[in-house]
């Protein structure tokens, strides 16, 4: 019985343990060569080691504090997916392109941060602070915007498909060519923004040019909707909008629920 595996062959990566592994390894493969008995010897090494293994791996991936992922995103760490960063303070952070796919920013303080081209697919952020954020070319396709504060904030064309932004404010932010399909935008603050070329209603805008377009099964389905003449795609109802609002046609917004406040 010859080992010719080694650790990363099945999962593990670090190299001291790897290294360790395939030193044992060639060493008893002369032994098995002389005793098939050996067999079971090895069989216990390479179970002992694979366990040592993932002991290492289980502590590298033992969840961090939010302190710990603080630390992390302002040294630049690009790879924070699935981090806990509920209220942390990032004010003014730079961290273009980062994945922060699955994270927790609930309550979280991102003002004036520069996110842009970054990843926040199923991210939550309801209540996060994100006024002034460069958030343009950002993904947060499926995520939980509620609440949150995207006041002047940067968001062209921005990945919003399907995001949650029930009551999030987003007053003078700029959401050109933005990919809202789908969003729901439940008494979202819309004063003074600019939408113009927002992808907001499929049947409404059809030649608006757009970066993306999840193929998702919500989509699917209000496609399916649009030909029976059913409009599943705009979710507006008493979002606020008023006559500083760029970009978008008054009549459609109040037909699909939006109410025009008086400018102060």
């Amino acid at each position: 019985m010859i080992f010719n595996k080694n650790l990363a062959s099945i999962g593990f990566n670090n190299s001291i343990l790897n290294s360790r592994f395939m030193m044992y390894r060639n060493s008893l493969n002369v032994y098995c060569m002389k005793n098939v008995s050996i067999k079971i010897v090895l069989s216990f090494v390479l179970f002992l080691f694979i366990s040592q293994a993932a002991n290492v791996i289980y502590a590298q991936n033992t969840a961090k504090t939010v302190e710990q992922w603080v630390v992390l995103a302002k040294k630049g760490e690009k790879k924070l997916m699935n981090a806990n960063l509920t209220g942390a303070n990032l004010e003014g952070v730079s961290l273009v392109g980062v994945n922060l796919s699955g994270a927790n920013l609930t309550g979280a303080n991102l003002a004036s941060a520069n996110l842009s081209n970054s990843d926040f697919y199923q991210c939550n952020l309801t209540g996060a602070n994100l006024t002034g954020a460069n958030l343009s070319g950002t993904n947060f396709l499926l995520s939980n915007m509620q609440y949150a504060n995207l006041s002047k904030s940067n968001l062209q064309g921005a990945m919003l498909q399907e995001a949650n932004m029930q009551s999030a404010v987003l007053r003078g932010a700029n959401l050109e060519s933005a990919n809202m399909i789908l969003s729901d935008l439940g008494n979202a603050d819309f004063q003074e923004a600019n939408l113009t070329n927002a992808y907001m209603d499929y049947a409404a805008t059809p030649g608006v040019k757009v970066q993306e377009l999840a193929e998702t099964e919500a989509l699917a389905n209000a496609m399916e909707l649009q030909e029976k003449n059913i409009n599943a795609f705009v979710r507006m109802n008493g979002a606020k909008i008023n006559k500083y609002t760029k970009g978008i046609n008054f009549l459609w917004a109040r037909k699909n629920g939006a109410v025009i406040v008086a400018a102060l």
